[in-house]
């Protein structure tokens, strides 16, 4: 699992891990990734840039050696740099394209090959409501996720007679590190206009959908399935971004 040593994974981490389940917690964050451990003694962890194919590689190799064959990936790692796209640097685009879309394809070209040969495998990418519709100051990040959509519903077509479950799990706003940074720099208001879940909320799902199977999980569903329907027309998002902006400012004011 990426993305694990703070937020939605370390909180997917810890419920695996107490629901029996062996975990290879992956992140770039070896400081973090250590204190997880320490609160996990039970946790594998391995230092992972997710941009770096060679480094999946490796990474998958260790981890099988040390714990036997992996069954499930979790793409969980993701970056938010928000601002207008006219103002964020090429750098920053480049970084949320990188990690957010290249890293999970990495993934999934690391794993994909073993779970074909040993015919079993589970291939779980945690998008974001923003799969579905756009929103303002999160260009790059919204792109990213409509493209991780994407991605893993074209590779369960390319599989669809292989033994192996693809899910992507798109949760609304979850109180983790990358939404503190985004409340700082008050970017991305629009995402403030609903309560963040807890990141423990969206490790449940996860759960759930490891044991049962679904190709698509919307967290929450009610509005999930909202958010994607305003998805198709573009005009009417447009028309109302105003107020659900200042919905979101005085949100944060509060």
């Amino acid at each position: 699992m990426t993305g694990a040593a703070k937020g939605i994974g370390a909180a997917i981490a810890r419920l695996c891990l107490g629901a029996g389940h062996q975990v290879v917690a992956a992140d770039v964050d070896s400081a973090g990734l250590s204190t997880l451990r320490a609160e996990l003694p039970g946790l594998q962890i391995t230092n992972l840039d997710v941009r770096e194919l060679a480094a999946w590689e490796s990474a998958a190799d260790t981890a099988e050696a040390a714990g036997g064959p992996i069954d499930v990936l979790v793409n969980n790692a993701g970056v938010c740099l928000p601002g207008p796209c006219g103002a964020v640097s090429e750098e920053d685009d480049r970084l949320t394209i990188d990690v957010n879309l290249i890293g999970v394809m990495n993934g999934v070209r690391a794993f994909l090959p073993r779970f074909l040969e040993r015919e079993r495998g589970h291939v779980i990418n945690v998008a974001s409501m923003a799969a579905f519709a756009p929103a303002p100051d999160l260009a790059a990040y919204c792109a990213t996720k409509h493209a991780v959509r994407a991605y893993t519903h074209s590779c369960a077509l390319d599989h669809r007679h292989a033994p192996i479950h693809w899910t992507v799990v798109c949760p609304g706003a979850v109180e983790t590190p990358m939404l503190q940074g985004m409340r700082k720099k008050r970017a991305g208001a629009v995402v403030f206009t609903e309560k963040p879940m807890p990141p423990e909320r969206v490790a449940h799902a996860v759960l759930d959908v490891i044991r049962s199977p679904r190709r698509e999980v919307l967290l929450p569903s009610g509005r999930g399935k909202l958010v994607r329907l305003l998805g198709l027309f573009p005009g009417l998002l447009s028309r109302g971004m105003d107020d659900a902006e200042q919905r979101g400012l005085d949100a944060l004011d509060r």
